[in-house]
């Protein structure tokens, strides 16, 4: 990645434990273009279009310094979402030393921290994400695209985070906005030989709270017969306080890696228990992955069932996708994958990435 380098003089700097003998400023940036296939196309802008376009813009800002005493500090933000930065649900900031890491902001949860996702979705936009672990100290959802309306916790940003480590040993603390959860998280990386190893464990106690379901759309018909898409309002439903315990292990070897990821929520009734495997295997600039996501237990709030926009999941149902990508150098690649989701649906995409 390449980045743009902007320096300050030292009595520009920011106070912090003495004054500052440095600051550093990077642009950072990727963009994409290419093709979105979906199936069933339900609600927004393409429904009833298989096959449409897909692009996006986006490009941030890094923030780092240190003190004369060693204290270094940072932050980051992207561009697009800067309007929520003052509220702390976008961008991050932190300050590092020997006592180890302080981060507030839109940073990962304890438990997400070290346990994270499996890897194998090399796709171009992220088709659902569906390999993704739904974290309640991330909101609970998986994505905005046949997302898993568990509990998505509207508290969980800006998070707060402390981070220790030694050794290839470490340990998380965070808590939600509201300094209601107590989310931890540890884990060991290390390599033995050619291998690289890893495992993680979080535990998350979180607080009742409202969780707020994604919007979608409806068909209207105006007074002149012409139909059009209105929004519907997201609905809430008051979730009871809870449990989450989640663990992983990954192992690397050359170019191939793999990972898998378990996961147990609990609050009163209702339950998620999850389990996601993943892996890729590259040779020289091109790359395959794969991933396979299960709901081993899923039932919601509103009866035996959790919802995906229009239609519903439960017990068993599976996400699986297959990915590649070829690296053109110079921060392009080529993109690709289909996956099928929890509820069924297929989804595909083709297209560039870019990073700068």
């Amino acid at each position: 990645m390449k980045t743009v380098l902007f320096a300050t003089t030292a009595s520009a700097a920011l106070l912090l434990g003495g004054m500052a003998s440095a600051q550093g400023i990077s642009l950072f940036g990727d963009a994409r273009l290419g093709l979105l296939y979906d199936k069933d196309a339900k609600g927004g802008i393409n429904e009833g279009s298989e096959l449409t376009t897909t692009s996006r813009v986006r490009f941030g800002v890094n923030m780092t310094g240190e003190t004369d005493s060693g204290i270094t500090f940072g932050a980051s933000v992207r561009a697009d979402n800067s309007v929520n930065g003052a509220a702390g649900k976008a961008g991050s900031a932190f300050v590092s030393g020997n006592f180890g890491t302080l981060t507030f902001g839109d940073t990962a949860g304890a438990d997400e921290n070290w346990v994270g996702d499996v890897p194998g979705n090399l796709s171009l936009t992220g088709l659902s994400d569906q390999n993704e672990t739904p974290f309640f100290s991330n909101g609970g959802g998986f994505d905005n695209d046949d997302s898993l309306q568990f509990a998505n916790n509207p508290n969980a940003r800006p998070t707060v985070r402390y981070d220790f480590d030694i050794m290839g040993f470490g340990i998380s603390v965070s808590s939600d906005r509201t300094l209601r959860d107590i989310v931890v998280g540890g884990g060991w990386a290390g390599s033995y030989g050619d291998w690289e190893l890893g495992a993680g464990l979080g535990y998350n106690s979180f607080a009742e709270f409202t969780s707020f379901a994604d919007a979608s759309y409806t068909t209207a018909t105006l007074a002149d017969g012409t139909e059009v898409l209105v929004p519907v309002l997201a609905s809430e439903t008051e979730v009871p306080g809870g449990n989450q315990f989640s663990a992983s292990m990954s192992v690397g070897y050359s170019n191939f890696s793999f990972g898998v990821v378990y996961t147990a929520a609990e609050a009163d009734d209702a339950e998620l228990d999850t389990i996601h495997v993943g892996g890729t295997a590259g040779y020289d600039a091109f790359t395959v992955g794969a991933y396979y996501s299960k709901l081993l237990t899923a039932k919601g709030y509103d009866g035996e069932k959790i919802s995906t926009d229009d239609d519903t999941v439960g017990n068993g149902s599976d996400s699986y996708g297959l990915t590649a990508a070829y690296d053109l150098g110079g921060g392009a690649s080529v993109n690709g994958g289909i996956v099928r989701t929890y509820n069924g649906n297929q989804r595909g995409d083709f297209g560039i990435k870019m990073s700068f």
